[in-house]
């Protein structure tokens, strides 16, 4: 490699760091399936609270969807943040098999978000309740669902050498 005049330069490296506070996971089980659907479009019914990642959260479940758009023939859900520090956070809500496995197809990662003192996510069509209904994940007029937060701080970047910089290529090519 040359550059102008004629030098060669070696090569410089940077990272860019995203690093994880915290996190949990958080199992919830509608039971009784049944007598929740019909409860209204944007009607929802919350979750005990529960600590992930060092901060109280809950889990809103909306049978009938909680808008009038697309989703509103999916079972919905919201991540509600109940704590008074300010924090960074992503989370995954899957639907989980009867193994207790989550479903690729019925699972959502979120973006990382800021979340202040109360403040909810923005709500997550999961599965329309016509696939669901007509599922094996649907056992005894019950599924499960795992909601799994990640808490990170702010993202930087940091110069690193270059022999750190081509470890993860030397890896990604054995």
């Amino acid at each position: 490699m040359s550059s102008v005049g004629g030098t060669s330069e070696q090569p410089s490296a940077s990272a860019i760091v995203a690093p994880v506070v915290g996190s949990g996971s958080h199992i919830l089980r509608i039971e009784g399936y049944s007598a929740t659907k019909g409860l209204g479009n944007g009607e929802y019914i919350k979750s005990e609270r529960f600590v992930a990642g060092g901060h109280r959260w809950y889990l809103y479940y909306y049978p009938d969807s909680f808008d009038h758009g697309e989703a509103s023939d999916s079972i919905s859900f919201r991540l509600v943040y109940d704590d008074v520090h300010n924090v960074q956070a992503k989370f995954t809500i899957s639907l989980l098999d009867q193994a207790g496995n989550p479903v690729p197809s019925y699972s959502h990662t979120s973006k990382s978000e800021y979340y202040k003192g109360f403040q909810w996510s923005e709500g997550y069509g999961v599965i329309k309740r016509s696939e669901l209904e007509g599922s094996a994940y649907l056992k005894d007029d019950a599924f499960t669902l795992r909601c799994d937060v990640i808490l990170v701080k702010n993202v930087f970047t940091k110069t690193i050498p270059v022999p750190e910089a081509l470890s993860g290529v030397v890896k990604q090519e054995k």
